[in-house]
């Protein structure tokens, strides 16, 4: 597809066979997924599948009929969601398995939509499980770094608003979650980021939104995580023709 950047290959484009203009029905789906995105950003996993359920019937009623086109919306807001899954507040108990749809020839409008509900049904149902942590200084750790991942959040102003040590702090939070403070709050400013370019925001702008002083850092961090850059990622999740070079 012209307007699909392969992921596993950011430096390539798709076959250009295929125009955007050819495909009638693909702006309205673009923006039923946009408008999902928005919706399950804003609410609970919990309450995802009345969300979910809402964009299958938009786009079932939508003109777009593009077997591959679809095949390629559906898998990708799929993993979106596995992204918007990667917080604080949930575990993923499946590993995050990625899709084992049928190729887009071999399935019908509707037999598409009806494997990728039943998918996100089976993801929804084994991933939306509590973090339970053993110390409630770890819980109180995380919640400060939801509310203020935006901010230069530090091990070192974590632990002076939790008057505690910062050795003390760190060993118990890499024991309980894996990972560094560092790491989560770099996750959790690059999972916003996501939602942020999903939602139409401008590059320069979701760097700044998420906590991010330094345009190189974030492009750098950014690319680590998605294996693409913030650009890059925008036009594949979105479609969008490459804006100005101001925006590169």
């Amino acid at each position: 597809m012209a307007w699909l950047l392969q992921i596993d290959r950011p430096n390539q484009l798709l076959p250009m066979s295929e125009t955007r203009t050819n495909l009638r029905g693909l702006a309205e789906a673009v923006r039923l997924k946009t408008d999902v995105l928005r919706e399950l950003a804003r609410s609970r996993p919990e309450e995802w599948r009345q969300h979910v359920d809402r964009f299958i019937g938009g786009i079932a009623a939508s003109e777009l009929e593009d077997r591959t086109a679809l095949f390629v919306l559906l898998s990708d807001l799929e993993e979106e969601i596995r992204v918007l899954l990667s917080r604080d507040t949930v575990v993923d108990c499946t590993g995050g398995k990625p899709s084992t749809a049928s190729p887009p020839e071999a399935l019908s409008k509707n037999e598409m939509l009806a494997h990728f509900r039943a998918e996100l049904g089976e993801l929804l149902d084994a991933i939306v499980c509590t973090r339970e942590f053993a110390s409630p200084l770890v819980a109180r750790m995380l919640r400060l770094i939801e509310a203020r991942y935006t901010e230069p959040l530090t091990l070192e102003v974590i632990a002076s608003a939790l008057g505690r040590s910062k050795a003390h702090l760190a060993t118990l939070f890499r024991e309980e979650t894996g990972q560094s403070v560092h790491g989560l709050v770099t996750e959790m400013r690059l999972h916003h980021a996501a939602v942020l370019i999903r939602a139409g925001e401008k590059i320069e702008a979701v760097s700044l939104l998420v906590g991010y002083r330094s345009k190189k850092n974030f492009y750098r961090h950014f690319k680590n995580r998605f294996r693409v850059t913030p650009l890059a990622y925008k036009i594949a999740v979105l479609g969008l023709i490459p804006p100005s070079s101001g925006e590169l």
